[in-house]
This record gives structure tokens, sequence and C-alpha cells, in this order.
């Protein structure tokens, strides 16, 4: 019988508690009045809120985060996005948007972000190498490339950031050449790199050992496909040459 009695107490308590923790959120002081946002977009921040689907009429902890995030995560460009609620009325918004690391052509010139989404070439965006070899008639801004030839180029691109940014820096042109080759253009002079698909790790070690040793200078194409040997001849192709 105690027992009985002592659960419906705790019973009754947990129901008032939960009456009362309703009560407390709906109050007027957490409606939400100030969101932050952490990270940039192209959009408005009113506009963005808006798009997000959180409510400024209703409390902090009555807003569908689930669904805030999943709105934003589906517009154009983002990539990442987080949302927070914050200290009492407010909450947080944080947008990680796609950021150009290549150029590809298409009607136009486009930007190329590391996570294969096409970018709108702005004022603003830095030198970037092109690829090269392809064309991608059909793209449109946003739009998400999959091809393999894409892939290949961006995974070129990351292994060498990782390895050498300051090699990378110089990287002007990734080409995708006649019989399947792959040739790397590099600043300030045009040397070519041409490399084996099969392995990009060891031909980027190659790559940066090559450079340590100042081979990487002047009009010259290195070919890296023939296991460890460089063959070196004189070449004057490619899109800057």
């Amino acid at each position: 019988m105690k027992i009985f009695v002592k659960l419906v107490l705790i019973i009754i308590a947990v129901a008032l508690g939960r009456f009362g923790y309703e009560k407390i959120i709906d109050l007027d002081y957490f409606n939400l009045d100030q969101v932050e946002i952490e990270g940039e977009y192209f959009i408005d921040k009113d506009s963005l809120v808006t798009l997000s689907g959180l409510d400024t009429t209703k409390s902090v902890y009555r807003q569908n985060i689930n669904h805030a995030v999943q709105m934003i995560s589906d517009l154009p460009g983002v990539v990442e996005c987080d949302i927070s609620r914050g200290f009492l009325s407010s909450m947080k918004i944080e947008i990680r948007s796609a950021e150009p690391a290549l150029c590809i052509i298409g009607d136009k010139d486009y930007g190329l972000s590391r996570e294969g989404i096409v970018l709108p070439v702005t004022k603003n965006m830095p030198v970037l190498p092109f690829i090269t070899g392809r064309r991608f008639s059909k793209i449109k801004c946003y739009d998400r490339l999959r091809s393999p030839d894409i892939a290949f180029a961006l995974e070129i691109y990351e292994s060498l950031m990782a390895a050498s940014p300051g090699l990378c820096a110089r990287l002007s042109e990734i080409n995708f050449g006649r019989g399947g080759n792959t040739n790397l253009y590099f600043s300030p002079d045009g040397t070519i790199i041409t490399i084996n698909k099969r392995s990009i790790q060891d031909s980027i070690f190659r790559i940066c050992s090559l450079n340590k040793e100042g081979f990487l200078t002047g009009r010259d194409t290195i070919d890296l496909r023939y296991g460890a040997i460089a063959i070196k001849s004189s070449s004057s192709r490619g899109k800057y040459n």
C-alpha cells in the first residue's frame, strides 16, 4: 500500500512539474526576438530567418529546430547548418556556405566548391585553378557535379593543399588531356606535371619532392606516369601558355 501511495505521489509530482514547465516556457519572456547568424550567406538575415520557419511569435522552446535546420540546409550553396538556443529569447544559426576552390568552363566561367557545388564568379573571388579539357555546357549555379573527372580534380586539389598549401597556390590548371592524361600546370612558368590517375597520393608526394629540389621551374613537362622515373621534356601547350 505504501509503495502504491508513493508511486501515485511521484506521478502527481511529475505531472505538476510538467504542467508548470509547459506554462513557464510559453511566457512572452521566452518569445524569440533575437537571432544571431554566424557565417555568410547571400540573402539578408530577416529573409533567412523567414525561410528557416522560425517563428518570432513563439517561445524559443517551441521552435522546430530540426525543421529549421533542414529548411536552411536545402538552400542553394549551403553545405552545413546548425541551430541552437541561446540565452532566454535568442537563437543562433551557424551556416557554412560553399566556397570556390577551382574554376570550370560552361557557357561562362564558374567557381566550383570542394563539395562539387557550382558557384557564380564574383569580383571578390581569388584567382583559382581551372579545370580544362572538359566542358560543362548545361551546368547552372548551385548544381552539384558528380562526374568522375570532377571528383578526381577535387581530390588532386585537396591532396596538394594538405601536402603543400604554398605549392597548391601555384597550381593554375588541372587539364584532362589526350589519351586520358592528367596534366597539372604550375605558375609562374607554366611547368607541366603529367600524373598517374591510379596513385594520387604518390604523385603529390613526388611533385612536392621535385619542388623542394627546384625542378618545378621553366616551361617544361615532367611525366610521372612511369614509376620512379620522371621524364622531363619541353612543352608549350595549355590554357595559359
